[in-house]
C-alpha cells in the first residue's frame, strides 16, 4: 500500500490489497488519531484528516476486518422514460428489451459515492451492455433519478446535474435528502433494478428508498 499526500490536509491509499470499501469502512470505525473521514473509490482510499492529529505512519490496509455485509437495495426503475436507451440499444448492437433485460438482470457492488452528492458508481455492468463511451456532448441537466450507464459503470443521478452518460430509465425514488442527512447507498453496498411500469412510476414518485 502506498499512501500519499493530497493537499495538506488529506492524503490518498493506492495499491491496496484488499476492497477499497473494506478498508475505508475499517478505517471509519476505528478511527486513528486525526482521521475525520475515509472515502472509497473504486481502487483507492481518500483519506480527510485533521493535519496537527493525524501520523499516516498509523494508516496500514493489512488486518482491515471485513465489515458486515451491505445493505441490497431494490430499487425500481422505468426504462421508458430512458431518453438515450433505444440509442443506446442500437449502438451496443441489442434491442431495447435486451438491453433492459441485462441491466435488471444482475445485483450491482457501489464501489464508490462522489461526483455528486449520493451518486453511487455501481458495477459491473453485463459485457453486452458495456464499453459504451460517454455522450460526445454532455446533457446541461440530467433529471434527478436518471439511470445511466457508461463503460463498465451504471449509476443513478440522484440530482438534478450536467452529465454525459448513457439515460437508460428513470426511478421514481428519491435518493438523497442533502437537508435531512439522507444517503442511504453507501459504498459496500448492492443495488438491483427492477422494471416498472410509466403509471407505478407516476404513483410511486418522491418515495425514500
Amino acid at each position: 500500500m502506498k499512501i500519499e499526500p493530497l493537499g495538506d490536509s488529506a492524503f490518498i491509499l493506492r495499491d491496496l490489497t484488499q476492497p477499497a470499501f473494506v478498508l475505508a469502512a475499517t478505517l471509519n470505525s476505528t478511527r486513528p488519531p486525526g482521521l475525520v473521514e475515509a472515502v472509497a473509490g473504486y481502487d483507492t482510499v481518500g483519506l480527510f484528516i485533521d493535519p496537527d492529529l493525524f501520523d499516516p505512519a498509523t494508516i496500514s490496509d493489512n488486518g482491515a476486518e471485513t465489515p458486515p455485509p451491505g445493505r441490497l437495495h431494490s430499487v425500481p426503475v422505468c426504462y421508458e422514460m430512458g431518453a438515450d436507451l433505444r440509442e443506446a440499444a442500437e449502438l451496443l448492437g441489442l434491442s431495447a428489451k435486451t438491453l433492459i433485460e441485462a441491466h435488471s438482470g444482475q445485483t450491482y457492488r457501489c464501489f464508490a459515492v462522489g461526483f455528486c452528492p449520493g451518486f453511487p458508481y455501481l458495477g459491473y455492468l453485463d459485457e453486452r451492455v458495456a464499453g459504451l463511451r460517454r455522450r460526445p456532448t454532455p446533457r446541461v441537466r440530467v433529471e434527478p433519478g436518471s439511470v445511466a450507464i457508461t463503460g463498465h459503470q451504471t449509476g443513478i443521478y440522484p440530482l438534478p446535474r450536467p452529465g454525459g452518460w448513457w439515460l437508460i430509465g428513470r426511478t421514481p425514488l428519491c435518493l438523497v435528502d442533502v437537508d435531512d442527512d439522507y444517503f442511504p447507498i453507501q459504498a459496500g453496498d448492492e443495488v438491483r433494478f427492477t422494471r416498472i411500469s410509466r403509471e407505478e412510476f407516476v404513483a410511486r414518485e418522491g418515495e425514500r428508498l
